[in-house]
């Protein structure tokens, strides 16, 4: 199928669009909306349906998207990953705004909205691409005890601020060589939660594609969780990447992974201390770990896998409105 992929951030690009392309598709990127990028597109490349996807910068273009898509008729399909967190900040104004036909959300709450509004919708949690995020060698540069990869949010009062609190704050008094990286963290953070990072500690915002060699080159890596029913994305990242996993303690995490055998939890600041003291002189077990959480991220966790399951329902929406 021929897909014309409305989508600039890397992080999509790298993980579900890259495995559209694993699955046989071809598909096309805009990186800019205008009319005339559009019309091109359309015109040379001939898709059978437009994409979107979460928070991608190209998505808040409902200035101009639906004049667009109006003009060539082209079925629509959007990945709501932000659900159900940013469902009414995000995912139902561009839905409403720009047509949309079919909608994976990944918040089974959410698919019955969706339909109520006459949009076609299904459940798809987000997921991993183990052919980008794979194990490395590591890298000297990124080679430290505890990595953090997380921009800080720290305006949201949700799981997250529980997560930060018990994984992350501890840290910066921790006699740990640990590096955070991500936006927020020398501005934001005092500002909102009243504390200071270590400034030894922050190094800065990372590129996407860099991130598979930081999860190599980390003995152990900790993984923020947003809210208490899901997985975050960088999880996944982790994960794939075989790297050793440090997270919260939550029903999400729970429902998806196996603490102890492809991943360790906390539910406190001592905790997470604790076990990073344990596991940095435990590299036999931390390897152990690792390697049975990529197993998940290459199986059930892929994208590679998930995508299949829930395409026929798509092809078959596409087609009743094309009228075939």
């Amino acid at each position: 199928m021929k897909i014309l992929a409305l989508v600039e951030g890397e992080h999509h690009r790298l993980n579900f669009c890259w495995a559209l392309e694993e699955l046989g598709h071809q598909v096309y990127y805009l990186n800019e909306i205008t009319e005339q990028l559009f019309d091109d597109a359309v015109r040379d490349f001939k898709p059978d349906m437009t994409f979107g996807m979460g928070w991608d910068f190209l998505q808040s273009r409902t200035d101009i998207l639906p004049q667009i898509k109006a003009r060539h008729n082209l079925f629509h399909l959007y990945f709501a990953e932000e659900d159900w967190l940013h469902y009414i900040g995000l995912s139902k104004p561009y839905v409403s705004t720009v047509q949309t036909h079919f909608v994976l959300s990944r918040s089974y709450n959410c698919v019955p909205k969706y339909k109520e509004m006459g949009i076609n919708a299904t459940y798809l949690d987000v997921g991993s691409n183990p052919s980008f995020h794979r194990p490395l060698k590591p890298v000297p540069h990124y080679q430290c005890d505890v990595s953090v990869v997380v921009n800080g949010q720290f305006i949201y009062d949700i799981f997250r601020r529980k997560s930060l609190s018990d994984l992350v704050y501890p840290l910066f008094d921790a006699p740990f060589d640990t590096r955070i990286r991500g936006r927020d963290w020398d501005t934001e953070l005092p500002r909102n939660i009243g504390i200071t990072a270590n400034p030894k500690m922050l190094y800065g915002i990372l590129p996407y594609q860099e991130t598979p060699l930081v999860h190599n080159s980390a003995k152990i890596n900790i993984s923020v969780q947003t809210v208490e029913d899901q997985l975050s994305s960088r999880t996944y990242d982790i994960l794939a990447s075989g790297g050793f996993l440090l997270t919260s303690d939550s029903p999400g995490v729970r429902a998806r992974l196996k603490p102890g055998i492809n991943c360790v939890v906390s539910n406190s600041p001592e905790e997470t201390i604790e076990l990073i003291k344990y596991y940095l002189k435990h590299e036999g077990k931390r390897e152990d770990i690792a390697r049975k959480g990529r197993e998940f991220a290459c199986t059930e966790g892929s994208y590679v896998t998930n995508i299949p399951r829930v395409w026929p329902m798509i092809e078959e929406e596409m087609n009743r409105y094309y009228g075939r």
